[in-house]
């Protein structure tokens, strides 16, 4: 969990390092680590600063699937994603793009608690340095 801050994405990228070292994931871990940050970093920028204190949390999930590709899950309490297509494409911002740009596939989805959840999958072939 990290806090809905600015220095959440940094914290995050460390965090995603350690982890993928410990996970021995056998892809680039420094372009993983890079979309952990936008990711992240993206987060703190659009969720909803006025939710209450205690709902001003980020969630940071990896884990390796079967097929050995990560899977990075980015949960907040914003329910909804405004424009996601659009921000995919480059239209709107950069960095969506950039995380395609690094091989990852992504994809979003409403939590049953009413916020939502990012996912990004890298596959380890795909993932360019």
């Amino acid at each position: 969990m990290f806090r809905l801050e600015p220095g959440a994405a940094l914290l995050a990228r460390l965090h995603a390092r350690t982890r993928l070292t410990m996970l021995r994931w056998p892809g680039n871990r420094e372009s993983a680590t890079q979309v952990v940050g936008i990711l992240i970093g993206n987060a703190v920028k659009h969720a909803d600063l006025g939710a209450p204190h205690d709902e001003r949390l980020l969630r940071l999930r990896l884990a390796i699937a079967e097929d050995h590709a990560l899977l990075i899950d980015v949960e907040d309490s914003l329910p909804e994603f405004r424009h996601f297509e659009r921000a995919q494409a480059g239209e709107i911002g950069c960095g969506l793009w950039t995380v395609r740009r690094l091989g990852g596939a992504l994809s979003w989805h409403l939590r049953e608690d009413g916020g939502k959840a990012v996912r990004v999958r890298l596959v380890p072939g795909l993932v360019q340095p």
